[in-house]
């Protein structure tokens, strides 16, 4: 019965062919989760991929984290995915491209990129709760289930994959959240209240804006345009929705978004300090962090938007550094 579904021995030094160096990236498990339809902490437990897998499988990863007895995090998720023949069978064409199983070589590729997500939580708790020394014998004994899974994958090779690629994944969600801005939209005079996200897109400069109604079933519009004039153009057309001191506010909102505020280098020595504490953490590291905030946060507009985008990026990384920016 699945009880959760009830309530080389020699020093590593280089391993990592050209080809794999080629095909490495860091896996978002907040990306591939999504290719099913599924968000972080919402229907993770509860889904027909859950439900198809197979005892074995589900009650070895559901121990992990989270609740010992549901498959409720993104990490168990992706690996029983993975893993169970059956839902591996089921998943959708994102999925198999982010992960895929298609092969040797690419089961291999996929196995380096779980196991560097294990790594990477290894890493989180042994700095956050370095007490918690049973989660950290989980985390091993995940490890030692991707060599076992793997035979030509090593712990060392692991930690060289995290090492090399976990700087991808920093400057991917960087980019993501530095390409955007969240406001309310207070109109005292029309009696209006909007929860708005404007989002550019860093490839092409297509500019979201995601407006919510706030009510007991609340409603999100979207607008969308190739630049951000053409958006501010779109959204005067909406006048019924919007009077000409909401779009003064949203085009000064749009200067703050930190990619447009701010040089690429300001970007660049963010996901530098980001990363430096992964490589390495350590309390001097953790504290460049909280530096780094409070350097932007001190610019004030657009620094505080630079600053609140900082803080988005370390809690997608891990819950525990929700804390940075409170």
């Amino acid at each position: 019965m699945k009880i959760k579904k009830i309530v080389a021995a020699a020093i590593l030094i280089c391993v990592v062919s050209a080809a794999e160096t080629f095909a490495q990236a860091f896996l978002n498990t907040d990306r591939y989760i999504a290719a099913f339809s599924l968000k972080k902490g919402e229907n993770i437990s509860d889904n027909d991929y859950v439900w198809a897998a197979e005892n074995e499988y589900y009650e070895r990863f559901a121990r992990l984290s989270g609740r010992s007895d549901l498959i409720d995090t993104n990490l168990e998720f992706a690996l029983l995915s993975f893993y169970s023949p059956t839902v591996v069978k089921m998943r959708p064409a994102g999925a198999n491209t982010q992960l895929p199983a298609n092969n040797a070589n690419n089961i291999r590729i996929s196995g380096l990129k779980l196991g560097a997500v294990i790594y990477k939580e290894l890493v989180e708790t042994n700095f956050f709760n370095p007490g918690r020394t049973a989660a950290l014998g989980r985390y091993e004994d995940m490890l030692q289930f991707i060599s076992e899974q793997n035979s030509n994958i090593t712990r060392q090779q692991i930690e060289q994959y995290y090492r090399s690629n976990i700087k991808s994944l920093i400057t991917e969600i960087l980019d993501e959240e530095f390409n955007k801005v969240s406001f309310s939209l207070n109109n005292l005079q029309e009696k209006r209240l909007y929860f708005i996200t404007m989002i550019r897109n860093p490839q092409n400069g297509r500019y979201t804006l995601h407006y919510e109604v706030p009510s007991v079933t609340p409603v999100v519009k979207t607008i969308t345009a190739t630049a951000r004039e053409s958006l501010l153009n779109e959204i005067r057309k909406r006048t019924e929705e919007f009077s000409p001191s909401d779009i003064d506010i949203i085009r000064g909102q749009a200067a703050t978004i930190p990619a447009v505020a701010f040089q690429a280098p300001v970007r660049a020595d963010a996901v530098n300090v980001i990363n430096a504490f992964y490589l390495n953490p350590n309390t001097d590291t953790y504290n460049a962090l909280k530096t780094k905030w409070r350097d932007l946060f001190g610019q004030k507009e657009p620094g505080q938007a630079a600053a609140a985008a900082f803080s988005r990026v370390l809690f997608a990384l891990c819950d525990a550094m929700e804390e940075i920016g409170q």
